[in-house]
C-alpha cells in the first residue's frame, strides 16, 4: 500500500473529500453521541483546565485515564494518554498533557475518564465505502491497532435500508461470540449503524471495544467523522469545534488542502501529482506536513497565498514544490515564489518546476535561496535529507 494511500485511509479521506473537508469530532463529542444512541461508555468528565481536572478527579472512581483531546492520530504513542491513581500524579500529568503537541496540535481539553479493567479488546466500525456507495461494517476480535493490521476481520456490506437484529447477530456469530456477550455486541452494532446512517457519518468507530472481566462490553474510544457535504442537514455539527485556521484559509483561496502532521510541506498542481509526490517523500523516509493542490491554472497570487500558508504551518521546516507547467504557467510559479521570498523569512524551498516556460522560470529563480531540481525524485531526495 502506498504512503499516500495509507494517509488517505488513515484520515478516512479520498479524492472527493480532498475537495470538501470532513468534520471530525473530538472523542468527548463522539462519546456524547454514543451515549445518546445507547452505546456503553465509561463515566467521564471533560476538563478545560487544571482546576477542572482536579474537580473531575475528585468526582470519579480511581484510577482514571487522562486523555488529550486532539484530532490528530497516534495520541497514545505520543504520550497523550496517561492512567493515574493519585491526585498529585493527576495534576502533574495533566500539566504535561495540556502543553503536549501532537501533529502540531495542542489539546482543546482533557477527557478525565474512569479506567475500565478488561481482559481483551475488540474492534468495531461502520464506514462509508464511496466506491460502492454503501456502508460496511468491520469487526475483529483484536482492538487498539490499525484496522489494516488486524487478522480475522469480518467485513459485511450493509443494506441500503440499514441492518436488523439478524444481521447483527450474524456478525456476532462470525466472531464466535456466544450468549450474553453476543447479545451485547449485536445491540452495540445496531446502535452504531443507526448513528452512522442517521448522522450521515463517513466513519463511526469503536477502537477498542473492551471486554470487561465480567464479560461486559464497553466503548473505550470513539471516532466519528461526519460527511462535510451533509452538514446542511445537520446544523448541530456545524460549530462543534472551531474551523482549522489553515484549512479555512485554504478553502477560501480555492486550494485542496489536508494537514498531515509531518515536517515537509508538499505543494503541487493536480491531485495525482501531489499524491505521487507524497509517495516519493514517504518512500524516501520523509514525513509530509500537508497535501496542497493548487489546482489547474493557478496564477501568481494563488502561488503566493499557498507559499505563505505552508510557511506558517506548525511543524514545517522545509517546503517541497512540484509543478508541471501546462495550464499553470511556470513563470507565474517562479514570480510567486520570488515575491514571497522578498517579504521575509521563508522555510527552505526545494522545487521541481518543469513544463511550459521552464527556462524563463529558472532564470527568475536564479540568485534566490530556492534549491532547483530537474526531476521530482532528485528534489524529494534533497528535501528529505534536509539542509
Amino acid at each position: 500500500m502506498s504512503f499516500a494511500t495509507r494517509i488517505l485511509l488513515g484520515a478516512n479521506l479520498n479524492h472527493d473529500v480532498l475537495r470538501a473537508r470532513a468534520v471530525r469530532l473530538f472523542e468527548y463529542q463522539a462519546k456524547d453521541l454514543f451515549k445518546a444512541y445507547g452505546i456503553p461508555i465509561p463515566k467521564s468528565i471533560k476538563a478545560d483546565d487544571l482546576s477542572a481536572v482536579r474537580e473531575a478527579f475528585s468526582k470519579l472512581n480511581h484510577p482514571v485515564a487522562l486523555k488529550t483531546q486532539v484530532l490528530a492520530g497516534g495520541r497514545g504513542k505520543a504520550g497523550g494518554i496517561s492512567i493515574v491513581d493519585d491526585r498529585v500524579e493527576a495534576q502533574k500529568e495533566a500539566q504535561r498533557i495540556f502543553v503536549l503537541s501532537i501533529g502540531g496540535e495542542k489539546p482543546s481539553a482533557i477527557l478525565v475518564e474512569e479506567a475500565y479493567p478488561h481482559d481483551s479488546e475488540m474492534y468495531l466500525s461502520v464506514t462509508l465505502d464511496r466506491g460502492d456507495r454503501a456502508f460496511v461494517t468491520i469487526a475483529a476480535m483484536s482492538g487498539g491497532i490499525e484496522v489494516e493490521s488486524m487478522s480475522g476481520k469480518v467485513i459485511r456490506k450493509i443494506p441500503l435500508d440499514g441492518i436488523d437484529e439478524n444481521f447483527a447477530s450474524e456478525v456476532a456469530s462470525l466472531l464466535a461470540l456466544k450468549g450474553d456477550q453476543a447479545g451485547q455486541f449485536a445491540a452495540i452494532l445496531l446502535s452504531l449503524e443507526r448513528l452512522a446512517r442517521e448522522k450521515e457519518c463517513e466513519l463511526a468507530e469503536i477502537n477498542p471495544l473492551a471486554v470487561g472481566k465480567d464479560g461486559t462490553l464497553m466503548a473505550l474510544d470513539a471516532k466519528v467523522i461526519i460527511d462535510d457535504n451533509a452538514l446542511f442537514r445537520h446544523p448541530e455539527f456545524a460549530k462543534l469545534h472551531p474551523e482549522d485556521e489553515f484549512e479555512g484559509e485554504a478553502s477560501r483561496q480555492g486550494f485542496a488542502f489536508v494537514r498531515l502532521g509531518g515536517d515537509i510541506a508538499v505543494v503541487g498542481n493536480g491531485a495525482g501529482l501531489v499524491l505521487s509526490t507524497l509517495d516519493l517523500v514517504g518512500d524516501a523516509g520523509g514525513s509530509p506536513a500537508c497535501f496542497l493542490d493548487l489546482g489547474g491554472g493557478a496564477q501568481q497570487d494563488r502561488i503566493e497565498a499557498a507559499l505563505r500558508l505552508v510557511n506558517r504551518l506548525p511543524g514545517v521546516d522545509r517546503i517541497l514544490i512540484n509543478i508541471y507547467g501546462g495550464i499553470t504557467r511556470t513563470t507565474d510559479v517562479a514570480a510567486g515564489i520570488t515575491a514571497v521570498l522578498g517579504e521575509g523569512p521563508v522555510k527552505p524551498v526545494y522545487a521541481r518546476v518543469s513544463g511550459a516556460e521552464e527556462e524563463e522560470a529558472r532564470k527568475l529563480l536564479e540568485g534566490t535561496p530556492v534549491k532547483l531540481f530537474s526531476s521530482a525524485p532528485d528534489a524529494v531526495a534533497a528535501v528529505v535529507q534536509g539542509p
